[in-house]
């Protein structure tokens, strides 16, 4: 076997087992709960070393997030791939209701991961600070879009606009978690009328 190929075997085997320990995370935190599952539960579900988990990931709050990150990065992905052609209103809706719908289908786990990854540092706390400048990246697109068309108030600074748009998206998505069930469509109708207020 060459270096090459021993390098891409040593690289999926380590994917492999990362998302084993992923896949057996999110078993655990739905059978017993984020806080009663402890990293040794979780090797003994995954079948794998207590220390084989903490190479992967240095903490519980490292493996929440990471537990949620890939899901939502596909999850985002696809908002921006199905997007309503044109209308401003309407691309932003649809992009927090599928976000929205992601956590509404596990509130009391998406509770658990907003309270516990805010302010996480280290890699894991890197990857969600990239994600959400991504994330930023492309409202900003669409808001570009949208003056250039003469959708909206040409004043508005395109970046600030994204952060409006951010503020308003996780300020709803809080409201929405701290009730007992998430009602989709009452937060966006919320999120609708600020859009309307902030951009028209």
């Amino acid at each position: 076997m060459t270096n090459k190929k021993k390098i891409s075997h040593r690289q999926s085997q380590k994917e492999d087992t990362r998302r084993l320990i992923l896949d057996s995370a999110y078993l655990l935190f739905a059978k017993n709960g984020y806080a009663k599952t402890t990293m040794r539960a979780l090797a003994d579900q995954a079948g794998i070393g207590l220390g084989t988990i903490f190479k992967h990931f240095p903490d519980k709050p490292s493996l929440l997030a990471a537990a949620f990150q890939d899901d939502l990065s596909i999850i985002i992905q696809q908002s921006f791939n199905e997007l309503p052609e044109s209308g401003l209103k309407k691309q932003l809706l649809h992009i927090t209701k599928c976000l929205y719908s992601f956590y509404a289908e596990k509130p009391k786990l998406s509770r658990t991961l907003i309270k516990e990854v805010l302010f996480l540092e280290g890699e894991h706390g890197k990857i969600l600070d990239a994600q959400i400048d991504m994330f930023l990246n492309e409202i900003c697109g669409l808001l570009n879009k949208a003056k250039e068309n003469g959708e909206i108030n040409k004043n508005i600074n395109v970046h600030d606009g994204a952060v409006a748009f951010w503020s308003f998206y996780f300020t709803v998505l809080l409201m929405g978690l701290k009730q007992p069930s998430f009602e989709i469509d009452i937060q966006l109708n919320i999120i609708e009328k600020l859009i309307e207020n902030y951009f028209y």
